[in-house]
């Protein structure tokens, strides 16, 4: 796909995914990947696919080889409060525009629904995680950097199992709640049926 718009003449493109979306707790991750026709080169030759069809170690496998091989991506941290206080979706739409802003694209693909932001040379596709690398790509540096925030997060909090769940609604974890309540991690917004 990436090879397409680059031979209708597009340079520049910033792939965007997100990671944590439907989390009960922990931080909302949306991350872009910027990439030009040779790096585009160089991630061919990588094989990437949906950060959800790889066990944690193929990701972080990924991942390290990815930063080895020098891409450049950066990740908008949103924490549970901004979640509860803005809503996911304003949340994912600011985010859009900052990582804009910061690489400034020709060209700007998301996975996931049409959204319509007013913005020029954006495009969405269903499933993108799955079918273009670069969004595959991205996905994956998300996922293992907010896992590994997770895992970091389960050393303080060990009975709701957040290297387990990664703060996901499993019934572990809703009977986790249930039990000792909500942590300042989790998102008051998205524990109200609990």
């Amino acid at each position: 796909m990436e090879e397409t718009f680059f031979k209708k003449g597009i340079k520049t493109i910033l792939a965007i995914d997100e990671v944590g979306r439907g989390s009960l707790a922990g931080p909302f991750y949306i991350g872009g990947l910027f990439l030009d026709k040779n790096y585009y080169k160089i991630l061919e030759k990588i094989e990437v696919k949906d950060s959800k069809k790889l066990n944690p170690k193929s990701r972080l496998y990924i991942y390290e080889k990815l930063k080895k091989e020098g891409f450049e991506f950066y990740i908008v941290k949103f924490s549970s409060k901004e979640v509860d206080k803005f809503s996911i979706g304003k949340c994912f739409i600011y985010a859009i525009y900052r990582l804009k802003n910061i690489y400034k694209p020709n060209l700007i693909i998301i996975d996931g629904k049409k959204v319509n932001l007013g913005l020029k040379n954006l495009k969405f596709f269903i499933k993108g995680d799955e079918l273009i690398k670069s969004i595959s790509a991205i996905s994956i540096i998300s996922k293992v950097l907010r896992d590994r925030y997770m895992i970091f997060l389960d050393k303080f909090y060990p009975q709701y199992k957040f290297k387990q769940n990664k703060g996901y609604g499993t019934k572990e974890h809703i009977k986790a709640i249930k039990k000792y309540g909500l942590t300042k991690h989790h998102r008051i917004s998205f524990c109200k049926f609990i």
